[in-house]
């Protein structure tokens, strides 16, 4: 098992934070997971920083640079710039923000009620103006947020609700899962460790511990399709997917019931991110629609998703149909699309390597 992710979840009052002390803090956590890493021979891979949602009054730009400042050097990445539903804010101030902070951006477009047409539309602005500014790739640290907020550490869409202090984490565990018939005690030990680890970085940095996200996230050949086929002898994609997604939820959840989760807690299929979900999808097993349909048993079928860029109009009518299966589903997703305005099949995204640019009408 690895700790994908260390999120600090840091407060805020009013829109300042006192950088030195703020600093201070980054250094004694990295020294802390290093310190565990190596005690527990554990790999601990990423190490982030989030905070609450940004006011329209607030001096935003300058406090997401500054945590940038404060961070980058350290190897952090950040979530300083998260958007709530009945809030405005100027395309142009938040795009350029974006861009010079190097942030991570979430847009809580709609709750289980209803949805904000004004933040609907502003993802899908902001998504346009990077393609105007060649900026494109920055897509990938942008997400959506349909459903109620949740406090997860899971990137884009990590938001400090109630102005916390403290410590979640995210865990990488595809090839720890054997097999159905030992699938409960794989994720039993999966989930104790990754507590454990937790509760021993928040009590030695000495703020709350907040839990973990059971998610079943992958990592290029970290693959959650090798896991589901492996466990369920189907081919992803093809009849059963939906079947066998559902059911590695429902252990996730049965399981996870025991320790403290936070967040999204299901399995994820970020399509970068994962190389056998590339592969499927390049053997036409998986449609951009069947990502949607997806959605009604894991969170955010409809991640990291290359698209072609003239189809940003479509994105709201997405949205719509997204929204209308978390009414149903009562559980919170994620979107986030990498609108790409060249020609080819696949798309270079840097370190995750080439990813199949999918058309949102098949």
């Amino acid at each position: 098992m690895i700790i994908r992710a260390v999120t600090l979840f840091y407060p805020v009052e009013g829109s300042r934070i006192n950088t030195d002390e703020f600093r201070q803090e980054l250094v004694k956590l990295r020294n802390v997971i290093s310190d565990i890493s190596r005690r527990r021979r554990t790999e601990i891979r990423t190490w982030r920083v989030t905070l609450p949602f940004i006011e329209p009054l607030w001096n935003f730009e300058e406090l997401s640079t500054t945590i940038n400042k404060a961070s980058a050097d350290l190897g952090y990445i950040h979530a300083s710039l998260n958007i709530a539903m009945n809030t405005k804010f100027e395309l142009e101030r938040v795009v350029n923000a974006f861009i010079k902070s190097g942030s991570y951006l979430s847009i809580w477009v709609g709750d289980f009620k209803e949805l904000n047409d004004y933040n609907t539309e502003l993802f899908t602005n902001v998504l346009r103006r990077l393609v105007e500014l060649n900026q494109w790739v920055l897509s990938r640290r942008i997400a959506a947020l349909i459903g109620d907020v949740i406090l997860t550490p899971y990137y884009p869409d990590s938001i400090n609700l109630n102005n916390s202090h403290g410590i979640a984490l995210s865990i990488l565990y595809p090839s720890e899962l054997s097999d159905e018939r030992n699938l409960h005690n794989d994720l039993t030990g999966v989930f104790k460790t990754a507590e454990d680890i937790g509760r021993e970085i928040a009590g030695e940095l000495g703020v709350d511990y907040l839990g973990i996200d059971a998610s079943l996230s992958p990592w290029g050949e970290e693959s959650v399709i090798d896991a589901v086929e492996r466990i369920y002898g189907i081919k992803f994609g093809g009849p059963g997917t939906l079947s066998a997604i559902y059911k590695l939820n429902k252990a996730i959840w049965e399981v996870s019931g025991r320790f403290r989760v936070t967040g999204f807690n299901e399995v994820m299929l970020p399509l970068a991110e994962d190389e056998r979900l590339k592969a499927r999808a390049r053997e036409g097993l998986i449609t951009f629609s069947k990502l949607v349909k997806y959605t009604m048993t894991c969170v955010a079928g409809v991640d990291m998703v290359p698209i072609p860029s003239n189809q940003l109009p479509l994105i709201k009518g997405l949205i719509n149909d997204l929204h209308a299966i978390v009414s149903i589903k009562r559980r919170s997703i994620g979107l986030r699309l990498i609108p790409y305005p060249g020609n080819e099949a696949e798309v270079d995204l840097g370190d995750f390597g080439k990813a199949p640019v999918l058309d949102m009408m098949r």
